[in-house]
C-alpha cells in the first residue's frame, strides 16, 4: 500500500469506524449550529369606542419555530382549568439543551432545562386573585382563568395542534378580536406538521403570571413562560435531546376589557403586546409558523448562533436573535 494512500488504510476502511467518524463529523458540524427563530408578526390596528370614539393599537410579535402538545382540554368551559393558584416556578436544573447525548425516550426531558419542570399548565405560577386597581378579586380571578384557558388551548391541546383548528381558542376572546385571531391562528396557537406526534411524555412548562391595571376599563394579565415538547422520532435519526425537544419561550400581555365604557363587541379578552422565541426547531417548514422538531430537518445549515440568555428562563428578557431566516 502506498504510504500516502491514507484513505485506504485498513482502519479507515472498517465500516464501524466509518459510521463513528461520520457521526462525529456531523456532531462537530452542528456544535455551533443552534436553531432559533424569532418571527415578528404584523402590527394590528383596531378602532374601538370608549364613551365617545378612540383608537386602540394592538401589537403582537410572534416568532415561529417550535412545537407543542398535550392532553386535550374540553373546549368552552373554564371548569376544565382548575382555579387554584400554582405556587412557584420549577427547581433549578440543566441550563442548556444538549446537541449530542444519549436519550431515554421514556424520559425525554432528562438532562434538558425542562428536567424539573411541571407537566402542562401546572408549570405556570399564578398569584392568588386580589383586588387590583378598580377591579375586584372576582374580576381578577375571571381574567386569570380566561388567560389560563387560552394558554391551555394554545399550547397543550393536541386536537388543536394536529387539526390546525383553533375555533375553541378563538371563542375565548372578545367578539371583535376573533376575526384577526382566526385569520392568524398559526401565530396564536401551536400547530404540528402532518405526521408528527409527541412521545407519551406530557409537555412541560415553567413560567409565571402577573396582573396589573391598564388603561381605564382594562385589566392586564402578563405571562412569561417556556414550554418544552418531546417528539416521537419514529424511524428518524437523532443524536441528542436537541433533535427531539423543541422549546417555546413566550412573553405575552392579555387585556380583559370590562364595563359599559366598551362597546359590547369589544368587551372581553384581547391579545396585546407580546413575543415568542423558538429553540431546537426545523428551520425549513414550508408553512411559516408550523412547528416541527429538529430531526425533521437533518440538513440544517443556517448560520451559527450562540445560546440566548432568555431561551429557557422566563425571568430573563425574551431573546430576539435567530438564525432560521425569520
Amino acid at each position: 500500500m502506498d504510504e500516502f494512500d491514507i484513505e485506504k488504510h485498513p482502519d479507515l476502511m472498517n465500516p464501524e469506524w466509518q459510521k463513528h467518524a461520520e457521526r462525529e463529523a456531523w456532531i462537530g458540524a452542528r456544535q455551533d449550529r443552534r436553531r432559533g427563530r424569532s418571527r415578528k408578526a404584523a402590527t394590528i390596528a383596531a378602532v374601538v369606542v370608549v364613551a365617545a370614539a378612540a383608537v386602540g393599537v394592538y401589537l403582537w410579535t410572534r416568532p415561529a419555530g417550535d412545537q407543542s402538545a398535550a392532553s386535550p382540554v374540553p373546549a368552552g368551559s373554564l371548569a376544565a382549568v382548575p382555579s387554584t393558584a400554582t405556587p412557584s416556578t420549577a427547581a433549578p436544573g440543566p441550563t442548556d439543551l444538549p446537541t449530542a447525548a444519549s436519550v431515554d425516550l421514556s424520559r425525554p426531558f432528562d438532562n434538558t432545562p425542562a428536567q424539573n419542570w411541571r407537566e402542562g399548565i401546572d408549570g405556570l405560577a399564578i398569584p392568588p386573585a386580589a383586588k387590583t386597581g378598580p377591579f375586584s378579586a372576582k374580576q381578577v380571578e375571571q381574567a386569570q382563568q380566561q388567560v389560563k384557558q387560552a394558554i391551555v388551548l394554545a399550547h397543550f391541546d393536541n386536537g388543536i395542534h394536529e387539526s390546525h383548528n383553533a375555533d375553541a381558542l378563538v371563542q375565548l376572546f372578545a367578539p371583535n378580536a376573533r376575526t384577526d385571531i382566526q385569520a392568524h391562528a398559526v401565530s396564536y396557537a401551536v400547530f404540528f406538521p402532518e405526521g408528527y406526534h409527541l412521545l407519551p411524555a406530557p409537555p412541560r412548562m415553567n413560567g409565571k403570571m402577573t396582573v396589573r391595571p391598564g388603561d381605564e376599563g382594562e385589566l392586564v394579565v402578563h405571562v412569561s413562560y417556556v414550554v418544552a415538547y418531546a417528539f416521537d422520532p419514529g424511524t428518524h435519526t437523532y443524536h441528542g435531546p436537541a433533535d427531539l425537544d423543541p422549546f417555546v419561550r413566550v412573553d405575552q400581555d392579555y387585556v380583559l376589557r370590562i364595563g359599559s365604557g366598551w362597546e359590547p363587541g369589544d368587551r372581553g379578552l384581547w391579545f396585546d403586546k407580546g413575543g415568542s422565541y423558538f429553540t431546537s426547531i426545523a428551520c425549513r417548514q414550508p408553512d411559516d409558523g408550523i412547528l416541527a422538531p429538529a430531526f425533521s430537518d437533518p440538513t440544517y445549515d443556517a448560520p451559527p448562533i450562540s445560546a440566548q440568555p432568555g431561551e429557557f428562563d422566563p425571568d430573563k428578557p425574551l431573546p430576539t436573535k435567530g438564525n432560521c431566516g425569520k
